[in-house]
């Protein structure tokens, strides 16, 4: 009786054995398959051992992660072609204009003083131009490379509010704009970094001029709760078409957009905003109705 329960005992281990050696290689020919590059295979099998559903579910999690990761890196290496053709073409334009000058300068040695005056002053404005769009693909490039640290300390909002407005005085005079201004009584501070708000604030006023002059009044309101700190720069011009709003801050984005004959400079400000606010906390959002509205508002936590 004994010998036949070992028998039956001895059976039974045989075939677990068989059945876990077969699952076993079931696992091992599927991790064959995605070393071989098939990342969509996946280990599929019903089994009673809770170890072994463990192990299987731990290999499939690894490989979804790793699909996960290699779909992203794909995603950055497409962004990242793209974005070289993109630079590529944005300095290739203006470069190329001025040269054309430069050689249109040496090939007429007629020109008159205030002729040659003319072509020169133009080569410096678009040579500006340049250098701008190359300062900002670097500044770009510090601030998605995290190269940039930035100094949060206590600063006073209202203060560089209304030096910007000075700063930008003779822009409001020569585009005949009038400037709105609605600032809190008390003055308002935020922990933040001076240098980071003033490039966003006065990116937003510039652009608020360049875009929205034709209609002639342009604002900026703050406002403030316990949860946070709001800046609304508004105007009242051409606006943004609805399907664009949700992408103005994306950097490819941008990028073609100056392509457009209506859309001067390199469309990188504002993606520069965008990344400045989030290293301080804040948000920017948009809203826009043409001629009636458009508001860019960015918000900072409150003290």
């Amino acid at each position: 009786m004994n010998y036949v329960i070992l028998i039956g005992i001895i059976f039974i281990l045989v075939v677990v054995i068989i059945n876990l050696n077969k699952k076993i290689h079931n696992i091992s020919k599927a991790i064959k398959n995605i070393e071989q590059g098939n990342y969509n295979e996946r280990i599929r099998m019903q089994n009673s051992n809770k170890n072994l559903n463990n192990l299987i579910e731990s290999i499939n999690g690894l490989v979804d992660k790793f699909q996960n990761s290699m779909k992203l890196n794909k995603e950055y290496e497409d962004e990242r072609r793209k974005m070289i053709t993109n630079i590529s073409h944005d300095l290739r334009t203006p470069l190329t204009s001025l040269l054309g000058y430069i050689e249109f300068i040496k090939d007429n040695k007629n020109l008159s003083e205030e002729e040659r005056e003319e072509y020169v002053n133009i080569i410096e404005e678009k040579g500006n131009n340049l250098r701008n769009l190359m300062s900002e693909f670097f500044q770009l490039s510090k601030l998605e490379g995290n190269d940039i640290k930035l100094n949060i300390k206590k600063i006073n909002l209202s203060e560089i509010i209304r030096q910007s407005i000075i700063l930008f005085y003779n822009d409001f005079n020569n585009k005949e704009i009038e400037p709105v201004i609605d600032l809190p009584s008390e003055e308002i501070y935020v922990m933040a970094d001076k240098i980071a708000v003033e490039r966003v604030l006065n990116n937003l006023i510039s652009n608020a001029i360049k875009y929205g002059y034709e209609g002639k009044n342009i604002g900026i309101n703050l406002e403030y709760n316990k949860k946070n700190v709001q800046v609304t720069v508004w105007d009242q011009g051409k606006g943004i078409p609805e399907e664009e709003l949700k992408l103005i801050f994306e950097r490819l984005y941008t990028l073609e957009k100056s392509r457009n004959k209506n859309f001067q400079g390199s469309g990188l400000g504002l993606t520069i905003v965008k990344k400045l606010m989030e290293m301080q906390k804040g948000t920017i959002t948009v809203k826009s109705i043409p001629y009636k509205r458009n508001e860019f508002i960015f918000t900072l936590p409150s003290l």
